[in-house]
Formats: structure tokens, sequence, C-alpha cells
């Protein structure tokens, strides 16, 4: 497989990586079959974060195959607190999980919000205890993620952050305007999350044609922005790594037309969608937000009475009637979506009669 090199870090990563974030959905046995038979197909960077699963269950799926085949993989996995303290207590529990004393990058988890950029960035923060850990060998480089565009800026200009993990698919390129040149002259190296946008972006149609985004343009579409190192893809069978694979080795570069008409079929697409990401869960009020948010983005696809969503609807036990007006999702989200405001029109249009 093809290699790149990863900004600054040095490390030559594989074009597709592997990404561990929806292991928790599968067994033991099927995780292990699937991470080596990535391994097997030349894919050498294995992705995962403290977050994914109870107690690190991602982590500790991707240890069995540790054990046997670490010296194969750059290993990638992050921590959700952005405290000194914190920060620490992930990175250790993160090692003892992968059963290994060394991760090749590790990451703070979605610096997305301005409090948690605040956090890591302090004099005794959560960057200090990367910087710590580099120093000591338990690291070898230090990343982020995030979705939030003027964060990821800034953290690519401190110059303290050697890789980056960000979003980019056909209906949200924002990474083009500022932060691939912005990366490329400070050598972050970045790498691609939510190319298929959670898998929701498969289901989008423009309001003008029949048809939703395939797999394999969505993957090209990617592979074609040069700027990146890595499309990173969350894979729970064999078989979808090697299709991922597949297409990356044998697909002929997307012409200048082909990349055009994908331009133009994601301007189409509508951006902002929800992802079902669920990070704006647990709500206090105990609305099932990516639920609703979902049945909102399907009846404004269609153009014809959905008398189904308005039965799913009639099941929530929870609705914008219940809102404690926290705001607490809106700041969690990471497509910074205005969800109260979605939630009301979701009421609108489907809390009336059969």
């Amino acid at each position: 497989m093809e290699m790149r090199r990863l900004g600054k870090t040095e490390l030559q990563v594989s074009r597709i990586g592997f990404g561990g974030i929806v292991l928790p959905n599968v067994d033991v046995d099927q995780a292990v079959a699937t991470l080596n038979r990535a391994l097997d197909l030349g894919v050498n960077f294995v992705d995962t974060a403290r977050i994914y699963g109870k107690d690190g269950d991602s982590e500790r799926k991707i240890a069995h195959v540790m054990k046997e085949r670490r010296d194969e993989v750059i290993l990638s996995s992050r921590g959700p607190k952005m405290t000194y303290d914190g920060m620490k207590r992930s990175l250790d529990e993160s090692l003892e999980a992968l059963q290994t004393d060394y991760i090749d990058l590790y990451e703070p988890h979605d610096v997305s919000r301005q409090s948690m950029y605040d956090q890591l960035m302090a004099k005794d923060g959560g960057l200090k205890a990367l910087q710590e850990a580099k120093e000591e060998g338990t690291i070898g480089h230090i990343g982020f993620t995030s979705h939030n565009w003027e964060l990821i800026e800034k953290m690519i200009e401190s110059d303290q952050f050697e890789a980056g993990l960000v979003t980019y698919n056909l209906a949200n390129r924002e990474a083009e305007d500022v932060v691939l040149d912005l990366a490329e002259e400070h050598d972050v190296g970045l790498f691609v999350m939510k190319v298929f946008g959670h898998m929701q972006l498969l289901k989008l149609s423009p309001p003008d044609q029949d048809r939703t985004p395939t797999i394999e343009e969505c993957l090209r579409f990617a592979l074609a922005e040069p700027r990146f190192s890595m499309i990173l893809t969350g894979v729970k069978a064999p078989e979808e790594i090697e299709q991922n694979v597949r297409i990356a080795e044998t697909s002929e570069p997307l012409s200048a037309e082909e990349l055009q008409e994908l331009r133009d079929f994601g301007d189409s697409l509508r951006r902002g969608y929800c992802y079902g990401c669920e990070y704006c869960l647990p709500c206090p009020a105990e609305i099932n937000i990516p639920a609703i948010m979902q049945l909102l983005d399907y009846q404004e696809r269609v153009t014809y009475e959905w008398p189904q969503g308005r039965r799913q609807y009639a099941r929530f036990t929870a609705t914008i009637e219940d809102c404690l007006d926290c705001a607490q999702c809106e700041e969690s989200c990471p497509q910074n979506l205005p969800i109260r405001e979605r939630l009301r029109k979701t009421h609108e249009m489907l809390n009336h009669p059969f």
C-alpha cells in the first residue's frame, strides 16, 4: 500500500488507516479478525480512543492483536480529559488497556470547545502532561482531534502539535478554506475522519437527484486531496477493510472533470446534517437528540407526507417541550448544529395527529 509522510512526525503511514471506533459493536473474535486482515493488507496505522466503548473496550480488543503484531503498527489513541491530571490518567489507562508501554501518537480527544482548549493549553494543562510523556518515551508524538475550525487553526499555529485528525467529506469541505494550507506551512500532518459521515452521508440524496453517495465516491474524493496523509475509516468486519483498501489501491485517480462532478454533487448535499455521533448525550432532560435529529433530516429530504415519521416521533418520551434550555448539547456538537432550533422544528413537523 502507498505510504505517506505524516508531517513533522516523520511517520510513514498507510494511505488507508484502521479506525477502531466501531469495534465496541462486535465481539473480540471479529475485532481481532478484522484488525489482522487490515495488517495483512498493508494497513499500518491503527487508531482508537479511551471513550470508544465502556472502559476502553476498543483499546482492549486491539490489545489482543498488539500482543503479536505491535512492531507492525503505528498506534494512535487519545484521552478526553484536558487537565494535567486527567490527561496523565487517560494515557496510563490507554497504555494498560492496549497492553503496550509505548503509543506512537497520542491526542487530546475532540478539542472543540474553547473551555477545553483553555484547559489543554494552560501552563499546567493536559498538553504539559503529553510533553512530559513524550520526554519519558511513553508516547512518540503529540497530535490533536477537533471539529472546531477556529481552534484547529490555533492548535496548528501553536506549533505544539505534530499531527491532527479533522473532518473531511463530500458535504463537509471546510478544511479546504484555511486549514490545509496552514497545516502544510507548519508541517502538521493531517489525516481524515468521517469520510462517510458516520455512514449518514451515504443516506443523503440531493433534492434534485434520486441517488446517494457511494462508498467508492466518498473514498476516492478524500483520496484526491494530496495534502491529507491518510484517510481513517472505522471498520468492524474484514470485508469492510478489504473494500476500502481495494478502492485505494485499484481506483484510477479522479480526472479534473470527475473531481468537479463530485464537488458539485457534494455542494448539492445539505451541509450540517446530524452524524449521529452522540456527543450531545447524555441530555439532562433525557431527550434522545440524535434520533430526533435524524428523523428531521429524513423528513426534510422527502417531499411527501411521511406518517411513519410521526409514529416514530410519538414514541419519544422526552421532546423539545422537556428541554431545560441549558445549551449543553450545542456546546458539545462537533457540527455546531442549532440543536434546539432543529428539535423545535421536528416538533412542529411531526407532532400532530395521524
